[in-house]
């Protein structure tokens, strides 16, 4: 029995962010993200259904990324995280993990908002 996904199926390096801890941050400053890390993961648009159902203009920025929890990186992956990938970032918007199938499944919104990332010179979005 296989489980994650197959290695060709997550052609895509994506960096994950991690809200900074509070002694992290100088007081009064907005949330910080730090970089936690990267993992391969696949890169699909979603649209339909949502677009149909809710008349939603956003539903093209919603995209779908998968990845197997082998990497220490998938352990830290919550839904505050973001997820960074060709310059863009995005907004966790759901979650579904399944430790015993080795599979992560998130459905993510890009931002068009600025995010402070602490310490941007150790990565690149």
């Amino acid at each position: 029995m296989s489980t994650g996904f197959s290695p060709g199926m997550r052609n895509h390096r994506v960096k994950v962010y991690n809200k900074a801890l509070p002694t992290e941050r100088v007081f009064g400053e907005k949330t910080g993200y730090m970089y936690a890390g990267s993992i391969q993961a696949s890169y699909e648009f979603t649209k339909g259904t949502k677009a149909v159902r809710e008349g939603a203009l956003d539903a093209y920025d919603t995209v779908l990324f998968r990845m197997n929890f082998s990497a220490n990186v998938a352990k830290q992956i919550t839904r505050e995280s973001l997820i960074g990938m060709n310059g863009k970032i995005y907004q966790i918007q759901s979650l579904n993990d399944d430790y015993q199938a080795n599979k992560i499944v998130i459905r993510a919104t890009e931002m068009t908002t600025q995010v402070n990332i602490i310490d941007p010179s150790s990565s690149d979005i």
